[in-house]
């Protein structure tokens, strides 16, 4: 029967919008009513349960007693009142099943009775154990309900209440009988069902309960129909007539202990007006109507608290105001309509504590937290015209709800604990709005999103998921409704910080940080995941609120440092907070220094000026201290250790790359020449680098824990950058070094590569000496160093012949000068003969190899590039030069043996036979 006074009351509420809304409100009503349904099931299986066990508890207690007394003891005497025979009660058969594990009775004159068969049990789950919605198990029940035994009485009774409701209206503008007699006869049909179901109370109870709701909703429609269509009730009288309605379905539902009686009666009371509504009535009346019909349920709900009906009188009286309002207010009704949503604001409040003074440590946590987010978003309509009106009912609201909270506090009744912290959610979401809200009007996004936090927190104490759901979907809600209103733009950001745009994004990041660290608290209820995406979902509404702030109110110049040093301070804060709270999700917002290290990098970039200007002397290292800070937190989790050590490397990455990029914009002048801007890109990487090769060794944190990771995940792209640097200034870049003279190798670009080139070589060391890559690898990357260091040495023979022999300093003109060429050519033959020399000397084929490589480049360079000018000086002593450096190799330095070869010469010479 619920069900069908929900389809009801959606149907009334969707009347405002004719025919469509009366489908919409059903459909929609519907759904709130089987949820309701659900939640009315939950609580009577808990009382039952509760019932149970108390009995049991009971039974086992006089069963304990028993076991020590003689079996004839136990024997009960009959009882005089009741004969021998009589019949047990077939309810408690149905009701009462228990399976006890009992002791065995030791006796030595009395033999063990034989042990009983237990009963199959089931025993219903307790509320809030298992907190899974089955929609399966609900469809069904809806099914048996709709389709059990009672179907027609409910089919009858919607159809009948329709009708007699359209009938009125008919009447009215059809026929001539007296509006006495159409209304007379309407009543009368009330009266009966009214009557029949009192008589049949006793017999058909599910039956007589339909039968006496029907009748009263019958006559509440005839009694606003006098009153609003006919006129034939003066106001006083109607109120009278409907305060003996409201105050005779309240005594037939307390007598028979009925709360769909009371829900049939409120829902027909509040329906009836809009049924036989004509569009001009006064709101007055309305709410009046409905202020005694609230009254009524307000008195039910101290004395039964039943659940159901107050969330059917919410539903209407909120429901119905809204849409009121939105077709009919005005201005000007501003004095009539306040009065009547405070009262119905705090008549719900009152409900909500009476039902978890009953049912403690129960919370309605939806009457309780929905009913003041309807009410203060219908107040902010009504006062969005007044300076500072809902600031002042944002105060009223929280001062209310910390009174309350404080009295319950001083009952020291712990079962009422969860109510009096649901109390104390709100009255600190209000006191909190209403700083904000004297700022700036625009701040229903924050409201909603500290209600969403306050429903997730009660959600996740109470094990409610819809509740947790619906406090998530507020925060998201919210998030978006203020995104919306920032882009619209205006005068949001007047003041620093003392503005809506801040404050505003402030306290939506503040509502997603309560409800992560009410996830992290309940982490057993909530899984980690949820609890890592709030805590996200307030970073980033923190960070961008921040950083437009930061933008709207400083100039270019200084907004890189500081937002560089807003990141820095909001990682250190919750570094220290994450610790003393031991709260290791929030340690994740040590990331944020390093974020901020590359966003401030990006900025300096676009705005083409030092990393180190305007504070960046100053952000910067104060952001590597909360860097660092961070990151030894983080060792006490949540992060693995290997992306833990890439971390610790790529600050050291990014602070070369900041050092290079402000150097090299620093020595970017016209007084100096382009050889020290290039030698500036390298020098902090090439000083780094070693730096680490030199800490490498110490026992000190972050080397003691970190070696590995600073000399792979830093120290390898810091190589990799210089060697990339050494190779691609080869020929673009000449290397001037005004305003001093060219000298070879003592030049900034020329030292800044031969110190690169040194560094890579001491990193290579380091990396051997630690066994940090494998054999095969590092051998590999010493031929490529050596590859590096021949490449470069070209680069330094061709920038010396420019400075001093006058080449032009064009990569196709070098090409083609004989002089150049025929350098080259002297070069490689030397260079070729000083390694095989050295090889020979040393017994290693490897750089003989590579020696005897040069020389044959040397000779196929001579016959496919310089014969095409062999009638040039150049290319005669290249030629000549060439021959008789191959002359002297093959004298001095022949090809040493092989390893093997050289075991069986050494035994050969000791007298011993080859192996």
């Amino acid at each position: 029967m619920k069900l069908l006074l929900w389809i009801l009351a959606g149907a009334a509420a969707g009347w405002l919008g004719e025919a469509p809304g009366l489908l919409a409100g059903a459909l929609l009503g519907g759904l709130v009513g089987s949820l309701q349904l659900r939640q009315d099931r939950l609580d009577q299986q808990e009382k039952r349960l509760s019932t149970l066990e108390t009995e049991l508890v009971a039974l086992r207690r006089q069963l304990r007693q028993g076991m020590a007394q003689p079996q004839s003891a136990l024997v009960p005497p009959p009882l005089p009142s009741q004969p021998a025979n009589a019949p047990v009660s077939t309810a408690a058969e149905e009701t009462l099943h228990f399976d006890l594990d009992l002791p065995a009775a030791t006796s030595d004159t009395t033999p063990a009775a034989p042990a009983p068969v237990p009963l199959a049990t089931t025993r219903p789950a307790p509320a809030g154990a298992d907190s899974s919605f089955d929609l399966d198990a609900l469809h069904e029940r809806f099914r048996a309900w709709l389709f059990g035994g009672n179907l027609m009485v409910r089919a009858g009774l919607l159809v009948l209440f329709f009708g007699l409701a359209f009938l009125a209206r008919y009447a009215t503008e059809n026929f001539q009988l007296s509006p006495a007699l159409r209304l007379g006869g309407i009543a009368s049909v009330g009266l009966v069902l009214a009557a029949v179901g009192w008589r049949l109370r006793e017999r058909r109870r599910g039956y007589a309960l339909s039968l006496q709701g029907g009748g009263i909703a019958v006559l509440y429609l005839v009694s606003f129909a006098a009153l609003r269509l006919y006129g034939l009730l003066e106001a006083g009288q109607a109120l009278a007539l409907m305060v003996a309605l409201v105050a005779v379905s309240a005594w037939l539902a307390l007598r028979q202990d009925a709360p769909v009686l009371a829900i049939i009666g409120s829902a027909g009371g509040f329906a009836a007006p809009i049924l036989t509504s004509t569009g001009a009535g006064n709101h007055v009346q309305l709410f009046g109507y409905y202020a005694l019909l609230n009254a009524g349920i307000l008195l039910l709900a101290w004395r039964r608290a039943w659940r159901g009906l107050n969330l059917t009188g919410a539903l209407f009286t909120f429901g119905i105001g809204l849409a009121w309002g939105f077709h009919y207010y005005q201005p000007a009704h501003f004095g009539s309509v306040e009065p009547f949503l405070l009262l119905f604001w705090l008549m719900y409040l009152a409900a909500a504590v009476a039902y978890s003074w009953r049912h403690a440590p129960r919370v309605d946590t939806l009457l309780l937290f929905a009913v003041p987010a309807v009410a203060f978003g219908l107040q902010a309509a009504l006062v969005h015209d007044m300076r500072y009106g809902l600031a002042w009912s944002a105060a009223a609201a929280g001062a209310l709800y910390l009174l309350l909270a404080a009295g319950l506090h001083r009952r020291r009744r712990s079962e009422l604990s969860p109510l009096r912290d649901a109390l104390l959610a709100l009255g600190i979401v209000f006191a909190t709005l209403a700083i904000p809200l004297a700022v700036s009007g625009h701040w229903s996004a924050a409201a909603w999103a500290l209600e969403g936090a306050a429903l997730w927190w009660v959600g996740l104490r109470q094990r409610r998921w819809l509740a947790s759901a619906a406090g998530l979907l507020l925060q998201l809600g919210a998030g978006l409704m203020f995104a919306e209103t920032l882009s619209q733009g205006g005068q949001l950001r007047a003041l620093p910080l003392l503005n809506s745009a801040w404050l505003g994004s402030s306290l939506i990041a503040a509502a997603g940080l309560l409800s992560a660290w009410f996830a992290h608290r309940e982490a057993q209820r909530c899984p980690p995941a949820v609890g890592l995406g709030l805590l996200g979902w307030a970073l980033l509404w923190w960070l961008t609120g921040g950083w437009a702030e930061i933008d709207a109110h400083l100039y270019t110049g200084l907004r890189p440092a500081a937002q560089l040093l807003f990141f820095a301070a909001t990682a250190a804060t919750a570094t220290w907070a994450a610790d003393r709270l031991d709260w290791s999700g929030l340690r994740l917002a040590g990331l944020l220094p390093l974020a901020g290290m590359v966003l401030n990098l990006l900025q300096a970039w676009s705005y083409g000026v030092p990393p180190s200007e305007h504070l960046g002397w100053l952000a910067w290292p104060l952001a590597l201290t909360a860097h660092y800070h961070a990151l030894r937190a983080l060792q006490r989790g949540p992060l693995p250790a290997p992306l833990l050590g890439h971390l610790h490397g790529a600050g050291v990455v990014l602070v070369a790359v900041a050092l290079a990029r402000d150097l090299g914009l620093r020595l970017q002048t016209p007084e100096l020449g382009g050889a020290w801007a290039l030698a500036a890109l390298a020098l902090p990487v090439a000083l780094l680098l070693g730096l680490l090769v030199r800490l490498s060794r110490g026992q000190r944190w972050p080397m003691t824990q970190w070696r590995a990771a600073y000399l792979l995940s830093a120290g390898a792209p810091l190589a990799a950058g210089l060697a990339l640097w050494s190779l691609a200034l080869q020929l673009p870049s000449a290397g001037d070094p005004a305003p001093f003279s060219y000298l070879p190798l003592l030049n900034p670009l020329e030292l800044v590569l031969v110190a690169a080139l040194g560094v890579i070589a001491l990193w290579l060391r380091a990396l051997r000496r630690e066994h940090l890559l494998a054999a095969p690898v590092l051998e590999r990357l010493r031929w490529l160093l050596a590859a590096l260091v021949f490449i470069v040495a070209n680069g330094v023979l061709l920038r010396a012949m420019h400075h001093l022999g006058g080449l032009a300093w064009e990569p196709l003109a070098l090409l083609a000068d004989s002089r150049a060429q025929t350098g080259l050519s002297l070069f490689w033959a030397l260079l070729g003969l000083s390694l095989m020399l050295l090889a020979n000397r040393r017994g290693s084929r490897l750089p003989w190899l590579a020696g005897a490589g040069l020389m044959a480049a040397v000779v196929a360079k001579l016959f496919l590039v310089d014969m095409a000018a062999s009638g040039t000086l150049e290319r005669i002593v290249a030629f000549i030069s060439a021959g008789v450096v191959l002359l002297v190799v093959g004298y001095f330095s022949p090809l040493p043996p092989r390893e093997g070869d050289k075991a069986d010469s050494k035994a050969a010479d000791n007298g011993a036979p080859p192996a």
